[in-house]
């Protein structure tokens, strides 16, 4: 039945099985009674069990073929739901011809039912690499829990991890609108448009905001390699601290770890391995910093610099 339940083109076989069983065992005569009111009350029983259960085989049949060969999306009657897991990237072509790379542990939504020339809007959970296909006077929207990013046509990434929104350009311009960075008790009567502040980004510049700390911080003079390296299958470490490499580390493959090492968190990196499975980056790293990731649980680590015994 597992079995059938995977191929798309059983259903017909699937029906034959539920068919034969349900004449089985729905209506044999039990062989030895006692009296016809206990046969009847037994083949009502029968009856009622092998109806919920085919029902309920007939539900998932229905659920199955209902999802099946959605592997890269769920689909819903408003929304297209883009999913990817630890250590997954996906590349996406929406309705309206936009490229978009979807990083590892991200979600993004798209309207199922979008139309062309009706506004063009998506929500992000995590990071993404936009390519933007321009179509005259409908502009594109990403929407995440700090920012709206509003574009025509243009390259440009959007990192939505922890408590931040990270934006860096590539090509063309876009109209960065943050949420709440005034909050003043004077101000609590003033639209969420008015209390919104926009920004103009220039190619190689990138924001950083946190709607939570109403504060912004603004870079000149990057590119692919220094801001969304990522997207170049490279990971790249340049200009962080050992534990802000632990924390992305954590984004994008789902590790956690441990280390009471104050210094070795604190040391600065100019580093950059592959974008590739956990174990390969894991040893890049061991090699490179002379650190052990000592396993200690399912997806859980223990780091010390190599050759430290603990006591």
């Amino acid at each position: 039945m597992i079995s059938l339940l995977g191929n798309p083109d059983s259903e017909q076989d699937l029906d034959k099985i539920l068919d034969r069983y349900w004449d089985q065992s729905s209506f044999e005569q039990p062989t030895l009674v006692a009296n016809t009111e206990k046969s009847s009350k037994k083949k009502s029983s029968i009856v009622k069990i092998w109806g919920g259960i085919a029902a309920s085989i007939a539900l998932v049949i229905c659920l199955y073929f209902l999802i099946a060969g959605n592997g890269d999306f769920l689909q819903s009657q408003n929304e297209l739901v883009y999913r990817t897991g630890f250590g997954e990237k996906l590349d996406i072509e929406l309705d309206d011809g936009s490229q978009v790379t979807l990083n590892a542990n991200s979600v993004l939504r798209w309207a199922g039912d979008w139309e062309k020339d009706s506004d063009r809007q998506v929500v992000l959970e995590g990071e993404a690499f936009f390519e933007v296909k321009r179509q005259d006077g409908i502009p594109f929207t990403v929407m995440t829990d700090d920012v709206a990013v509003e574009v025509l046509g243009t390259s440009f990434n959007v990192d939505s991890r922890a408590s931040s929104t990270r934006v860096y350009l590539d090509e063309g311009k876009i109209n960065l609108k943050l949420k709440e960075i005034i909050a003043e008790p004077a101000q609590e009567e003033l639209t969420e448009r008015e209390k919104s502040s926009e920004i103009l980004l220039q190619p190689g510049e990138q924001i950083k905001y946190s709607a939570r700390e109403k504060r912004v911080e603004k870079s000149e003079g990057l590119s692919m390699i220094t801001a969304a390296a990522w997207k170049l299958d490279v990971l790249n470490f340049k200009n962080m601290q050992f534990h802000e490499v632990l924390d992305l580390l954590r984004d994008i493959y789902g590790q956690s770890f441990e280390c009471s090492d104050g210094k070795l968190l604190s040391t600065p990196m100019y580093l950059g391995v592959p974008y590739s499975n956990w174990d390969a980056v894991r040893q890049a790293l061991e090699l490179s910093l002379n650190v052990k990731f000592e396993k200690v649980s399912d997806r859980r680590y223990r780091v010390k610099t190599e050759g430290k015994e603990k006591k």
